[in-house]
């Protein structure tokens, strides 16, 4: 299955849950990448937080007792497509058709979601629809699939006392995309 494919799917199933039942929900955010290894025997602290530090959806999955015994009853974790390699949070997309390989595969995922749903755990995934990676500029033919100047806001600088500039600048200089192309 591809990874757009999966993408769609759990649009889908997301959609199946309204504002008021999520409103019943206990809610533990993480990211993905700070919260757990795959391998327990791995863990130990991460030197250079600059840089990924190792945590996966497996690492995840291994720690869903942790979670529940907590009394959380959904997780929502970092967004997931494949990122500029030092942004670990998941803020700097790259490329939306790709998983973010220091996760996981799309198998680990699809395994997390899975054993999740089992539990009653409800997942939700963080998603970043205004912007892309620092990287990205000024050549945008290493984003996919927005890799055209036209898919952006012209370069600016927010003015926040200006309503325009704040919905069609650059936050802190990350590439703006343009929402009505």
């Amino acid at each position: 299955m591809k990874f757009t494919t999966s993408l769609a799917l759990l649009a889908c199933s997301a959609v199946a849950k309204t504002a008021e039942e999520w409103k019943t929900r206990s809610v533990y955010q993480l990211l993905t990448d700070r919260f757990a290894k795959t391998d327990p025997a791995d863990e130990g602290p991460c030197n250079d937080l600059s840089k990924y530090c190792g945590g996966t959806f497996k690492g995840i999955e291994r720690n869903l007792d942790y979670i529940e015994g907590m009394g959380f009853n959904a997780i929502w974790i970092s967004p997931i497509p494949h990122n500029a390699e030092p942004d670990y949070h998941g803020y700097g997309a790259m490329d939306w058709e790709r998983i973010n390989e220091h996760f996981g595969e799309e198998e680990d995922l699809m395994s997390l979601i899975d054993e999740c749903h089992k539990r009653d755990i409800w997942v939700m995934l963080d998603v970043v629809a205004n912007h892309t990676s620092y990287y990205a500029d000024p050549d945008f033919s290493n984003i996919n699939p927005f890799n055209q100047a036209e898919h952006y806001h012209p370069k600016c600088d927010i003015d926040w006392s200006n309503q325009d500039s704040v919905e069609n600048c650059w936050l802190s200089g990350l590439p703006d995309l343009d929402q009505n192309n």
